[in-house]
């Protein structure tokens, strides 16, 4: 009698511990992965970060020769500005505005010159120095104190009637590295000498960042280099050892090529900033491109600020790039990053561009 063959029966599952197996040789494979795609992530947004300062310092080339050599003010402050508050929010002439930033000045030179139309046809004082206008961010109505949505708490005179074509979010003005977090205030005015009767010190203006008075500003992460204390003003003793280190980009600033006497390949143009992100993931402020003009590098790259000494303050060049690094354009184009480790003394000699200290980049690394 013919015996039928017997089919061998298929298994069609993976027993437990197979299962377990693959679990753990996957997570070994992420735990070896992630890292580095993490690394290729950064190493990306390093690599655009400096071709954002790469085309932002040549911008501020061809701006120099379309306007008589001369380089855009690091931040306009007119002594005719005037507030329409009468300086019960903003700061009283001579430092009542436009607060215009140098960002502003190279719209035509990044691809925007649309936005930059847009502005001038709005207000031509936003780029005329000696303007009579108010601080760009004050000076529009209807006021936050006007808006019945807005708490009494959260005044701060701002005019929501400002340009919206300053809400345009400018690649080329972003570190796609910044984390994304949100500052309590964001600059709309950054920095400027004051002088008697205020005194003699560094000013800022800020505004809150509420709805319609702040949060839909377009932000960036880049400023220009004011030098150790930007342009020291004559009388101001307390800071004149700081005098030899003024940097191209300082309010109302008009520098030359020629100005430059180390060097445009040894004087910082450009660096990064992020208002002062703190080692617990907070914010102090953020930075609209239309306000963002100039810092100045007296407070070094490294944390200098809380109990410890190991946090940043919000007007310090900062990056969120691994191992320290904070990026930089040069006044000639050429781009680098510059370790917090660097040294602070040669960091202040490059910032500078007619202090008779030519630096070489290769030692701030």
């Amino acid at each position: 009698m013919e015996v039928p063959a017997m089919r061998a029966r298929r298994r069609t599952a993976f027993t437990l511990i197979e299962l377990l197996v693959v679990i753990a040789i996957i997570g070994v494979l992420l735990g070896l992965l992630l890292p580095a795609i993490q690394k290729i992530r950064e190493s990306a947004s390093r690599t655009t970060c400096l071709n954002n300062l790469h085309q932002i310092s040549l911008a501020a080339q061809n701006y120099a020769g379309a306007n008589n050599g001369a380089f855009p003010p690091g931040l306009n402050v007119s002594p005719n500005s005037r507030d329409p508050n009468n300086g019960v929010w903003n700061f009283p002439p001579p430092w009542a505005g436009p607060y215009t930033s140098l960002l502003a000045y190279l719209l035509p030179y990044v691809d925007q010159d649309n936005v930059y139309k847009d502005l001038y046809k709005f207000d031509p004082g936003l780029f005329q120095r000696n303007s009579t206008i108010p601080a760009w961010a004050y000076g529009y109505q209807p006021f936050d104190f006007q808006d019945l949505g807005v708490s009494q708490s959260q005044w701060n005179g701002t005019g929501g009637g400002y340009p919206k074509r300053i809400n345009t979010n400018i690649q080329v003005y972003r570190c796609p590295s910044d984390p994304g977090v949100s500052g309590e205030f964001v600059f709309d005015g950054l920095m400027w000498n004051f002088q008697p009767p205020v005194g003699f010190v560094l000013g800022f203006d800020w505004i809150l960042n509420i709805p319609g008075y702040g949060r839909e500003l377009g932000r960036s992460n880049y400023v220009g280099v004011m030098g150790a204390q930007g342009r020291v003003p004559p009388g101001d003793q307390g800071h004149a050892p700081w005098a030899p280190f003024t940097g191209i980009y300082y309010a109302n600033s008009a520098t030359r090529v020629t100005d430059i006497k180390d060097g445009t390949s040894t004087t910082l143009a450009f660096g990064e900033s992020l208002g002062g992100l703190h080692t617990n993931g907070t914010r102090d402020m953020e930075l609209s491109w239309m306000g963002a003009g100039c810092l100045a590098t007296k407070y070094g790259l490294a944390p200098i600020y809380g109990p410890q000494s190991n946090d940043y303050v919000s007007l310090q060049f900062q990056s969120n790039h691994t191992r320290g690094i904070v990026n930089f354009a040069w006044a000639d184009g050429h781009v680098s990053g510059i370790s917090q480790t660097a040294d602070y003394n040669v960091f202040i000699y490059a910032s500078g561009m007619a202090d008779g200290y030519v630096v070489n980049p290769d030692n701030l690394n």
